[in-house]
């Protein structure tokens, strides 16, 4: 009896094929376990992560004791009502490729680092805690968040020494780094750091300051000369923390690109001026649930019904909104798929995220986690969109910059860039378009005109609907 196979099959075997192609790189997520206690819908415990979306997973946070132990910093979370170390251990049971992590610091826990980390005794402590907390409740390691260490050789030190201690257990040891090359240089001896550590989790977001104007939090490059007018503000950015730290000897595949799942948010001086460097009198009302000011999380973002005028920087690579005087820079699905181009580029292991329960983890506004979904799919399943070089800047003003629209990244592996013909192809706005000549190749427009022409791998086209390389069978070519 002829059988025949079913086309679908086919396709699905070619699509396996193709991502198994793809190198697996890192989707660290933090988790805020306070989270647990918000109200009007945005509660998160451990039954609404979705551990497909992470291949690690961060309990955030404990904190060093006075005598150098580590101590969970909400012990109703931890071991109480919640029992949240209990679900941790039961969802590592159900997941077993999941691996889970233990995060001692954060910004509410500084002033026992030191003291433990600088005396011998007290760090022998801390090392002998955190081999007990991980054997305990089954974690496979341990991330140091300490902000900021205040002496670069003691943090390499008490990093040596929770690696010797984990070495037998194969525990994982990482860290979390803040701070654009001004601040690293007087915080961390990279080298060192980077012998010793598993992976080194970039915080590169929260990097908007204090000047008076919007900015975004987590550009991925420079602003204009005009808003970026210092060498200290031309630092702050994504790519010029990531070349830093290649620059002073840390390995590509130890860096995860910190990528933020909430905004920053200032008041606007003028609220008919709204765009990138406007003038701001503040930091930003407090969210409807996560109740704090300066700051939402992206689902407050998404569903807000004041935050109506969205818009995408595509200099610098950032979404912003704005709305009833008020102004947020967030991540949006279009920054990470340009977020995932770098982390290509540079060979990176992976990308990071704070925190996962900041995304639209119930669907408020279509589907649920959009922004890990986005991140887990170009990372480390689909391989990222081509690459497209950095844009120079366009001037920057206070007035409101084009408008485009965010869409699903769903892509393959990278290409590199070719030169286009003079005169072949005019950009319409800042965006990719497919070459109307060609379906496997597609332009990038930017900075009001400016454009490069790329290949899509082969067999594949440029499907505009997704701005990504796509099978040729979903494209209308």
């Amino acid at each position: 009896m002829t059988r025949f196979v079913p086309l679908w099959s086919i396709l699905l075997v070619a699509a396996c094929s193709l991502l198994a192609a793809v190198e697996s790189r890192e989707v660290v997520c933090y988790y805020g376990t306070w989270a647990v206690y918000r109200q009007n819908g945005g509660g998160f415990d451990i039954n609404n992560i979705n551990p497909a979306l992470c291949t690690q997973l961060v309990y955030a946070f404990f904190d060093v004791g006075p005598d150098g132990s580590i101590v969970p910093s909400d012990a109703t979370v931890a071991s109480g009502q919640y029992n949240m170390l209990a679900k941790f251990s039961d969802l590592k049971q159900r997941y077993p490729a999941l691996k889970t992590i233990a995060a001692v610091g954060g910004w509410s826990d500084t002033d026992n680092f030191t003291p433990m980390a600088t005396n011998a005794q007290r760090r022998a402590t801390f090392v002998r805690s955190a081999v007990a907390l991980l054997q305990k409740n089954r974690f496979d390691g341990l991330d140091v968040d300490w902000e900021y260490p205040t002496d670069k050789g003691v943090f390499v030190q008490l990093l040596r020494d929770l690696a010797a201690a984990f070495a037998p257990s194969k525990y994982l040891l990482t860290v979390a780094v803040g701070g654009t090359s001004f601040e690293a240089i007087n915080r961390y001896d990279i080298p060192a750091i980077a012998s010793i550590v598993n992976f080194i989790n970039l915080m590169t977001y929260d990097l908007q300051g204090d000047y008076g104007v919007t900015r975004h939090q987590a550009a991925l490059y420079p602003g204009s000369a005009a808003l970026d007018n210092s060498d200290y503000k031309r630092a702050l950015n994504a790519e010029a923390v990531i070349t830093y730290w290649l620059s002073k000897g840390a390995p590509a595949s130890k860096l995860n690109l910190g990528i933020p799942l909430y905004g920053r948010t200032f008041k606007l001086a003028n609220p008919s001026v709204d765009g990138v460097g406007a003038p701001v009198s503040g930091v930003g009302t407090k969210g409807p649930i996560t109740q704090e000011a300066g700051i939402l999380a992206y689902y407050e973002i998404c569903s807000s019904p004041t935050l109506t005028r969205k818009q995408y920087d595509s200099a610098q690579v950032g979404a912003f909104a704005s709305g009833g005087g008020e102004w947020v820079s967030y991540d949006s699905v279009e920054s990470i798929g340009q977020k995932c181009n770098v982390i290509a580029k540079y060979g990176l292991g992976g990308g990071m995220v704070w925190a996962i329960d900041m995304d639209d983890f119930a669907g408020k506004c279509g589907s649920k986690f959009p922004l890990m979904t986005a991140l887990n799919n170009c990372v480390n399943r689909n391989g990222a969109v081509a690459l497209a070089p950095a844009p120079t800047p366009a001037p920057t003003t206070a007035r409101p910059a084009t408008a485009t629209t965010a869409r699903q990244i769903v892509t393959t592996t990278t290409t590199k860039p070719v030169t286009p013909s003079s005169g072949v192809f005019v950009c319409p706005r800042d965006g990719y378009f497919r070459d109307p000549r060609n379906c496997a190749k597609f332009y990038r427009c930017y900075d009001g005109g400016r454009q490069a022409l790329f290949d899509c791998p082969s067999g594949l086209y440029f499907n505009e609907a997704i701005t990504a390389c796509d099978w040729p069978y979903n494209v209308k070519c």
